[in-house]
């Protein structure tokens, strides 16, 4: 463990968190002025909900890793399998009343959603692939 006694992990979750709130807000401002010219309101609409959809389902993986982190093998795998079908149920859900709501623009919708995931998936793989993060970095070796 680190002297803060907290999982290695936990700085890279919050790193990967940081840049995703960034992301989320650059998408929701370029796509909201790309949406005002392809669909007026409901474009710019389209692409914050799109911005903001993405940013909930990142979060909640930074926040299941983070909380998971904390417990054993078992119970991190539990925790992230939970977090990754209520995940999928709740975007099912979303997306189903989004899509029927007169607001929206389904190809503003559907455009900044890809770059969402994306933008998070790559945001993940820089994060990660740039940590000096051991792959034995929480275990306790014997005597400590």
């Amino acid at each position: 463990m680190t002297s803060t006694n907290q999982p290695a992990s936990v700085p890279v979750m919050k790193r990967v968190l940081r840049w995703s709130l960034v992301l989320t807000a650059a998408i929701a401002v370029v796509g909201g002025i790309v949406g005002w010219f392809v669909a007026g309101w409901a474009g710019v609409w389209s692409a914050v909900v799109a911005a903001l959809l993405a940013m909930l389902f990142t979060g909640v993986t930074v926040v299941s890793v983070i909380l998971a982190a904390r417990f054993d093998a078992v119970m991190f795998m539990g925790i992230i399998l939970g977090a990754w079908i209520l995940k999928l149920l709740v975007f099912l859900g979303v997306l189903a009343i989004v899509k029927q709501l007169d607001f929206t623009h389904d190809w503003m919708l559907w455009s900044c959603m890809v770059v969402a995931i994306i933008g998070h998936l790559t945001i993940d793989l820089l994060v990660v692939a740039s940590s000096r993060l051991g792959a034995m970095s929480d275990i306790k070796l014997p005597g400590e």
